[in-house]
């Protein structure tokens, strides 16, 4: 008896029909198609089996239809012997109409191959039937040549002789037909969602097609063909075999990498006069109707744009609400009954250049039309004006608009992800999101902020993943790029587009910096490796037309800035020029504020302990150790230039100064952000706390926050980040007299001092930033002509606006009130939620309406 050794496995058969089984286990081989539903089988047998399950003529026809079928060989066909097992297929479908059945049998998938059936006297228990089907499966090779089909030997079916390794009681798997969709075994080259239920087998297995139908085919190849010249490689392979391979290989996206290797000349050179716009020049299909009303363009044509575009809300039904369904499937999209007239929205768009802007110049104002501006640029714009009209109206707008908007937005930012995106719509997209996050903190809702967070992330990232923080890692931006425009109209419009892209760059690196303090989470932005080009004045910026800015160029304003690089301890914080304005000043110290949140939640967010102040962890710790040295750095170098400019860069600088002396989620958590029992334990930290030199100073820089706030002009603009950083003071200067200890007896050394009065902060140095282990100072014993210095050294008698206060609840109420007195006065953004606090620690309950 010849040994038949299969060539894929190796395995051994003395009998034919064994060996044929057995590898049609590898190939999968399934010659046997039933007539009614198509379904194929790689035995005959099974196959009649299966037959006898079509009631009526269906089951007949496809009976005659077996045997009438052709061998696929004819080598063995004689050898054949269908097995008789009785038609206990009707009895469990005994109402079942014909039709029915058959269709319910069509739209299941193959069931488990080569189970041996035998006829069953009664009905098997379902444990019994998945016992037997995973020790066939477990035996089941896997399906190594399956993409092979097509070339391999069709073979016969051998007669039901069973190998002795299987299970030996097996009844019939009639009853059992739905489970086949769920335990049938996998096909490696089938994938979850390929399942077809009405295919016909018959397609695909042609010509090597198996897997990929004719519309799934790609119809272009890239590359020459080679199909008329034999004598190039690779001239033997057909083109079907690469078809194959791109159809399940995830191809290339069609993007031309980072933004940031080529986006100063696209921006540049592009046909748009502004780069927020969606298109150049002016619809003329038709007249604009309040154009000549409206300062910005904005007329009926751009509000009927915007109707169509964000004119929807998400409506929930009241199941969702207490069900934990997706939203998904309990949301409808409807239309806004009422949607802004022009004159509202043109009003909007107004307040916002008048309001908001200041705080966020990237757009440039003199090339800016409505008309032309992308949509979701200009609707978040109008949406951040009807914030600022503070109407019922409008807030209610806002509110119900709110979650498809961020929808919108968010899809938005999807298609700049993958690259596809050109620069300008890419800036749009950028541009249209951070606006947006701003729109959540100026509502003041904590449901919006909630749900914009996973736009925070995402658009930092894409930004980040794109190099835009990167910037000396792209293409060079220098006057060659501005020379080779002779018009002076062309090179006024590129040179803005690009301070424009430069400006939003900045927008975004100040938007991690306070968005991730403000939710106490980690920045997104890699601190280490930021690169930043600095912005033009804002003089050259705000340039009316190309004759004056052309006058200002000659008059010595520049139109190229420097880099910048992420200050640390071997790169020393930029020296800035005189002329710097408000959003260079506050794009370098933000670059020292991500390093500072990147370190405190690298080395102190979530601990079992908390040390007296966190520059004490930052000393120890290789990339930490500048922050304090950066901070001294920042008072000599830039003190002359804060002085100047308006409040928010100051105030950014103190709140920093307290985050190295104080660790601030401890006040928080004394404050009952989460609850009684860790509020009591915070206390006790901070009793402790207060009597080092860091606690000194962090009640110095508190107090001249508050100073800073209430002596800044009307015209000055207040940042979110100079709020909250408002509410932080409140808390650090508050806690620390509540919980300093009252001494009957004077420090020695102890100085009284008001801590309102004017400081040197230069003379101050490392004063509490290094000495913050000795609860008397590390140079007690010495004394100092500064009076800040020997209060942070010795401690002492502490005056607010010349009343001194002794420690206890009542003058840390007083401090409480007096702070949440001004938070109620900054303006435009919403911290009705941080005063309340506020009140509450004072015990005057306030309404919060």
């Amino acid at each position: 008896m010849v040994i038949k050794k299969c060539n894929i496995c190796d395995r051994r058969f003395k009998k034919t029909e064994h060996f044929k089984r057995h590898e049609r286990s590898h190939t999968k081989e399934k010659p046997y198609e039933c007539n009614v539903c198509h379904k194929r089988f790689s035995r005959s047998d099974v196959l009649s089996r299966h037959a006898k399950g079509h009631n009526g003529p269906a089951a007949h026809s496809t009976t005659k239809a077996l045997d009438q079928q052709p061998p696929a060989s004819s080598a063995q066909d004689s050898h054949y012997q269908p097995s008789n097992i009785p038609d206990n297929g009707q009895q469990f479908f005994p109402n079942v109409d014909a039709g029915v059945y058959s269709n319910s049998i069509h739209t299941q998938a193959v069931g488990p191959r080569d189970i041996p059936t035998t006829a069953a006297a009664g009905l098997p228990s379902s444990l019994d039937f998945l016992a037997d089907v995973s020790s066939h499966h477990a035996r089941t090779e896997p399906d190594a040549n399956s993409m092979l089909v097509a070339d391999q030997q069709t073979y016969f079916e051998e007669p039901t002789v069973y190998q002795p390794s299987y299970r030996g009681p097996v009844f019939d798997p009639m009853p059992n037909d739905s489970l086949q969709l769920w335990l049938n075994p996998s096909d490696a080259t089938s994938y979850p969602g390929s399942l077809d239920f009405g295919h016909d087998s018959n397609i695909g297995l042609i010509e090597e097609n198996v897997g990929t139908s004719t519309t799934q085919r790609p119809q272009r190849h890239d590359g020459p063909s080679t199909d008329t010249d034999d004598t190039k490689a690779g001239a033997t392979i057909p083109n079907d075999r690469f078809a194959k391979v791109q159809n399940c290989w995830l191809g290339p996206s069609n993007s031309t990498g980072r933004l940031i290797n080529g986006i100063w000349r696209e921006v540049a050179y592009g046909s748009i006069d502004n780069i927020f716009a969606a298109h150049s020049g002016q619809s003329s299909s038709s007249p604009p109707v309040l154009l000549q009303k409206s300062r910005y363009g904005l007329d009926e044509d751009c509000r009927r744009h915007l109707h169509a575009t964000f004119g929807y809300m998400r409506l929930y039904s009241q199941r969702n609400r207490t069900s934990s369904a997706p939203p998904a499937y309990d949301s409808a999209l409807i239309a806004l009954a009422q949607f802004p007239p022009a004159e509202i929205l043109d009003m909007a768009l107004d307040l916002y250049f008048r309001n908001f802007h200041p705080l966020v110049p990237f757009i440039h104002v003199p090339t800016f039309s409505a008309r032309n501006t992308s949509p979701s640029v200009l609707y978040v714009m109008c949406l951040i004006g009807m914030t600022f009209l503070g109407t019922q109206g409008t807030a209610s707008f806002v509110s119900k608009n709110f979650t498809f908007v961020l929808e919108k937005l968010t899809a938005e930012l999807a298609m700049c992800s993958v690259g596809t995106e050109s620069s300008g719509n890419a800036m749009s997209a950028f541009a249209a999101a951070a606006l947006f996050l701003n729109l959540a903190a100026l509502t003041g809702e904590k449901g919006h902020i909630e749900k914009s967070q996973m736009l925070y992330v995402n658009l930092i990232s894409v930004a980040q993943r794109h190099g835009l923080f990167s910037a000396t890692e792209g293409q060079l931006l220098d006057k060659s790029m501005f020379e080779s425009i002779t018009d002076n109209v062309l090179r006024w419009k590129a040179w803005s587009k690009v301070e424009s892209v430069k400006r939003l760059i900045i927008a975004l690196l100040v938007l991690d910096a306070w968005l991730s303090s403000f939710l106490s989470t980690s920045p997104i932005i890699v601190s280490d490796n930021i690169q930043l080009i600095l912005p033009c004045s804002e003089v050259l910026f705000e340039a009316k037309d190309p004759t004056q800015w052309v006058q200002l160029i000659r008059g010595g304003q520049c139109m190229l800035m420097p880099s910048v690089l992420s200050p640390s301890e071997n790169v020393e914080i930029a020296p800035l020029d005189s002329r710097v304005d408000n959003l260079g000043l506050y794009a370098v110290l933000s670059m020292v504020q991500l390093k500072l949140s990147e370190s405190y939640h690298r080395l102190l967010s979530n601990r079992a302990s908390y040390p007296f102040a966190p520059c004490h962890t930052y000393a120890m710790d290789g990339r930490a150790r500048c922050l304090s040295t950066l901070q001294i750095q920042i008072a000599s170098k830039y003190g002359y230039i804060q002085g100047r400019l308006d409040p928010n860069a100051s105030i950014l600088w103190h709140n920093m100064c307290m985050n190295l002396t104080a660790d601030i989620q401890i006040f928080e958590l004394a404050a009952g952000r989460a609850g009684p029992g860790p509020a009591r334990m915070a206390l006790n930290d901070i009793a402790a706390w207060s009597q080092t030199p860091a606690a000194r100073r962090a009640c110095l820089h508190a107090a001249h926050v508050y100073k800073i706030m209430i002596h800044r002009k009307a015209s000055d603009h207040i940042t979110f980040h100079s709020v909250f950083s408002l509410f932080t003071a409140a808390l650090v200067l508050g806690l620390y007299i509540y919980m300093v200890p009252s001494s009957t007896e004077p420090q020695t050394g102890g100085t009284p001092i008001d801590i309102l009065d004017d400081i040197d902060w230069n003379s101050l140095c490392g004063e509490g930033f290094t000495s913050f282990m000795e609860p008397n100072g590390a140079q007690s014993c010495t004394e100092s002509d500064e009076a800040a210095v020997n209060f942070i050294r010795n401690g002492g008698t502490v005056y607010f606006r010349g009343v001194p206060f002794q420690s206890g609840y009542n003058s840390a109420r007083r401090i409480l009130l007096d702070y949440a007195g001004l938070l109620k006065d900054t303006g435009k953004w919403s911290v009705r939620k941080f005063s309340h606090v506020l009140y509450i620690m004072s015990d005057v309950l306030m309404d919060m309406d």
